[in-house]
């Protein structure tokens, strides 16, 4: 699987349909909250909600760096979903980027860092 072994299980309201990513490598490499929410939760949700037609909440954990993945369940948006977590995650590389792209004077907008 692309983002690292996985194991079918339920959906975390307790229906088929979960499946639980034991450890992302996506998170495991890169330590980012914005990038996990930008790159990969995001995508994935509307392309199997609008492209597929099949809701899809994904749901990362940043310590264990698992990622449950709930077919058929609606997403919530980040603002709205009260697992989402505040502020960087801890040993995320991306702040440090994004604070020195400013200082060289760079307009370019990541929202990931909030």
């Amino acid at each position: 699987f692309l983002v690292g072994p996985s194991t079918i299980n339920r959906r975390e309201d307790g229906q088929l349909g979960g499946l639980v990513v034991e450890k992302c490598k996506f998170l495991q490499e890169s330590s980012c909250k914005g990038m996990c929410l930008n790159i990969c939760k995001l995508p994935a949700q509307s392309f199997f909600t609008e492209g597929l037609g099949l809701p899809l909440s994904v749901n990362p954990n940043f310590e264990t760096q698992e990622c449950q993945w709930s077919f058929g369940q609606t997403p919530l948006p980040p603002s709205e979903d009260p697992l989402w977590p505040n502020g960087c995650v801890t040993g995320c590389p991306t702040r440090s980027i994004v604070k020195e792209m400013g200082r060289a004077g760079d307009q370019a907008e990541y929202s990931g860092c909030e």
